[in-house]
C-alpha cells in the first residue's frame, strides 16, 4: 500500500514514541489526573512553530527599499541574474524604529488573501502584529569575517539535514536527540497540572524540535479531529464491550515489570488521549485548502478543544507543522512566489483564528528554516535558483509580540542587524563571495526569547539551551518574559 511521506512519518513517529514511552515509564505523567482538572486555563500560552523545510531565501524575502540601487540589492540581484523582485512590486513596510527610519519591503506574496481578504504577512507587519528577526542562524560563539577562520562553527554547515538538526536542537556544536521545544516542555510541564495530555502536538510527523528528554510529543494528522486517534475495533456491541473491558481489566494485572506496566501505561495514555480527542470543533474562519493551511487549521481546532474540554484544560501548549518547496536551486521566481502565496494566506487565517477564539495575545506563531540562501544565483540560464546559506531572517507573529520592528544583534563591524547585500562585504563570509551571511544572532536568543515568554525561567534557560550563555544578550526583546509555573 502506497503511503504518503506525512503518513509514513506520523506511524513511524507513534511507533518510535510509544517504545521510548515505555522505556521511560509512562506513569510519571500523571495519567489519573487527566479527568480532574479545572475546565479553563487561567495563564493560557502557545508557541506555534512553522518550518519551512528546505531553506527559505530571505534575500527575496525582506528587501531594503531605501538601498535598492546603490550597492545593495539591484547591484547584487541585477534583472538578468534571474532573482530580481522589481522595486514596485515590494509591498511596503512601515519604517521599522530600530533601524533608524530605513525603508523596507517584503515579497508581493505576502499580501492580503484577496478571496478571504484576512490579512498577509505584510499587513500583519504593519499592523503592529507581527516582527522580524534579522540574520538570525546556528552558531557555537559568536563569528564575524575576521575571526570565522578560528572559532567553532556549526558542525556540516549547508548541509540539510544537519542544519535542520542545528536548527531544531539549538546545538550547533554536537548531534544531540532532545529538540528546544521538547524541552521547554520538559521545563514547564509543572504548568499543565500533571494533565497526561502531551503539551506538544506536531500536525507534522517526527521532528527533533519536539522531542524533550521527559516528554514527547503527540502526533496527529490534518481530517476531522474525532478520526485521527480512533480506538478501532470497538463499535458498541456486547462483544465489544466485553473485549474492553478484559483489555482495561489486563492492563491492571501484572505491573511488577517495569517494562509491562510501562507499556500498559502507554496503551492507557493513548485510549485516554482518543477519548479526548472524541469531538471535531468547528471554527467560522476560513481556511485555505492547502496543505499548510490544513496543518494550521488542525491547531486551531486542538487549541478550541483545549479550551472547552475539561479532558484538556492544559495552561501550556507546543505546536509544530511543516512545509516544503523552499530548496529553490532552480526556477526561484515561481516556485517561491508560489510557497510564500501559502504561508501568507495559512498564517493570515490561523491568526484570524485567535482572534476567533479569543487567544490572539496568547499565541506566538514564529517560523524556521534550514538555512537562507546566497545572494548570488545558482542553476541554469532560463531556470535560475540560489544555493545553500547561513543565516535567514524570520518572522514572529501575535498580539503578545512587539511587531512593526525588526530585531537581532548589530554587526560589530558595521553596527547593524541587517546585512549589507554586497557578495564578499562585511556580512559575507568573504572566502566564497557569493553572499552568505554570517549570523549576528544565535538560534538559542531567538528561541530564548520564546521559551522566556512561554515561562522558562532566566535561571531554567541554559538547561533549555545549553550554548546561551556564550551569547549576549540572551533575550531579543520582541516579548516579554512570561510568569514561571
Amino acid at each position: 500500500m502506497k503511503q504518503s511521506r506525512r503518513e509514513f512519518l506520523i506511524r513511524t513517529t507513534c511507533a518510535g514514541l510509544s517504545a521510548a514511552a515505555a522505556q521511560a515509564s509512562l506513569r510519571k505523567l500523571g495519567l489519573m489526573n487527566l479527568y480532574a482538572r479545572p475546565k479553563a486555563p487561567t495563564d493560557y500560552r502557545a508557541l506555534v512553530c512553522i518550518f519551512m523545510d528546505g531553506g527559505n531565501d530571505s534575500n527575496n524575502l525582506v528587501v531594503p527599499r531605501d538601498s535598492y540601487y546603490t550597492n545593495q540589492y539591484a547591484v547584487a540581484r541585477p534583472q538578468s541574474s534571474g532573482l530580481q523582485l522589481p522595486l514596485g512590486s515590494l509591498l511596503p513596510l512601515n519604517n521599522p524604529p530600530s533601524l533608524g527610519g530605513r525603508a523596507f519591503g517584503v515579497h508581493p506574496s505576502l499580501a492580503d488573501d484577496p478571496v478571504t481578504f484576512y490579512p498577509g504577512l505584510a499587513s500583519l507587519f504593519n499592523a503592529g502584529k507581527l516582527a522580524v528577526v534579522s540574520n538570525v542562524g546556528p552558531l557555537v560563539v559568536p563569528v564575524t569575517q575576521a575571526n570565522i577562520d578560528s572559532l567553532p562553527t556549526p558542525y556540516s554547515l549547508f548541509s540539510h539535514s544537519d542544519q535542520i538538526e542545528a536548527w531544531q536542537t539549538a546545538r550547533a556544536d554536537q548531534r544531540i536527540g532532545t529538540g528546544w521545544g521538547g524541552r521547554i516542555a520538559d521545563d514547564t510541564v509543572t504548568c499543565n497540572g500533571g494533565s497526561g495530555f502531551p503539551t506538544v502536538t506536531t500536525i507534522a510527523g517526527a521532528s527533533s524540535f519536539c522531542v524533550g528528554a521527559g516528554q514527547r510529543p503527540l502526533a496527529i494528522d490534518t481530517g476531522a479531529l474525532d478520526q485521527v486517534l480512533v480506538l478501532n475495533g470497538f463499535y458498541g456491541s456486547p462483544g465489544d464491550v466485553a473485549r474492553k473491558t478484559s483489555m482495561d481489566y489486563a492492563r491492571t494485572i501484572d505491573r511488577t515489570a517495569m517494562l509491562m506496566a510501562a507499556a500498559s501505561d502507554t496503551t492507557q495514555q493513548a485510549v485516554d488521549i482518543s477519548a479526548a480527542l472524541s469531538v471535531d470543533p468547528t471554527l467560522t474562519t476560513v481556511f485555505p485548502g492547502t496543505d499548510l493551511g490544513s496543518q494550521l487549521q488542525q491547531v486551531a481546532k486542538v487549541m478550541k478543544l483545549n479550551l472547552t474540554s475539561a479532558e484538556l484544560s492544559l495552561n501550556r501548549q507546543i505546536f509544530y507543522v511543516e512545509t516544503g518547496g523552499y530548496d529553490t536551486h532552480q526556477d526561484q521566481l515561481t516556485d517561491q512566489a508560489d510557497r510564500l502565496t501559502e504561508l501568507s494566506q495559512a498564517i493570515g487565517a490561523f491568526y484570524q483564528a485567535t482572534l476567533e477564539l479569543g487567544i490572539a495575545d496568547r499565541v506566538v506563531t514564529f517560523t524556521l528554516s534550514d538555512f537562507g540562501r546566497t545572494l548570488g544565483p545558482s542553476g541554469d540560464a532560463g531556470s535560475v535558483g540560489s544555493d545553500h546559506g547561513w543565516g535567514s531572517h524570520q518572522f514572529v507573529l501575535g498580539n503578545a509580540v512587539a511587531g512593526g520592528d525588526f530585531y537581532g544583534v548589530p554587526n560589530p563591524s558595521t553596527g547593524q542587524i541587517f546585512p549589507q547585500l554586497v557578495m564578499g562585504g562585511p556580512d559575507d563570509i568573504a572566502n566564497d563571495d557569493r553572499g552568505r551571511w554570517i549570523p549576528t544572532t544565535s538560534v538559542e536568543q531567538y528561541a530564548g526569547t520564546l521559551a522566556r515568554w512561554f515561562g522558562v525561567s532566566a535561571l531554567d534557560l541554559p538547561v533549555v539551551l545549553p550554548l546561551v550563555g556564550n551569547f549576549s544578550p540572551t533575550t531579543l526583546g520582541f516579548l516579554s518574559p512570561g510568569t514561571s509555573c
